[in-house]
């Protein structure tokens, strides 16, 4: 199943949390096919960026890519539903691009739980606790 991974997703896989590793296992096993925004990948450089420097940032970005895993989308293909769904929901940015980016592409948005949308109701959002 093709997915538009969030950024706190992949931080737990940089730091090879139990998270990290249940997605790890579900993407070698074949049964997911992540995808990243641009943004989403800006904004993991930041999270990474502020924890280790910039050097092991940009280190692991480019492992994370070289990987062959990830599928990379421009998240300003999917501005329209970008604006809608921050428009009609309290959420970051981010969050409201890889929602959005899932629409756009038809597919679900993968999430580990996280406050901002646990209560929220959208159709295309998995968490990966639930996985």
């Amino acid at each position: 199943m093709r997915v538009v991974v969030d950024t706190g997703l992949i931080v737990e896989v940089l730091e090879g949390s139990e998270l990290g590793e249940k997605f790890l296992k579900l993407v070698k096993d074949g049964k997911l096919k992540p995808v990243i925004t641009n943004l989403t990948l800006i904004e993991i450089t930041y999270v990474i960026c502020r924890k280790y420097g910039i050097s092991k940032a940009k280190e692991l970005v480019k492992k994370l890519l070289d990987s062959g895993y990830f599928e990379l989308v421009n998240a300003l293909d999917f501005s329209d539903y970008i604006v809608e769904v921050k428009c009609n929901n309290s959420l970051s940015i981010l969050d409201a691009s890889v929602i959005a980016a899932a629409k756009g592409l038809k597919v679900k948005a993968l999430f580990k739980m996280e406050k901002e949308l646990k209560d929220k109701r959208f159709d295309n959002v998995l968490f990966i606790e639930n996985e």
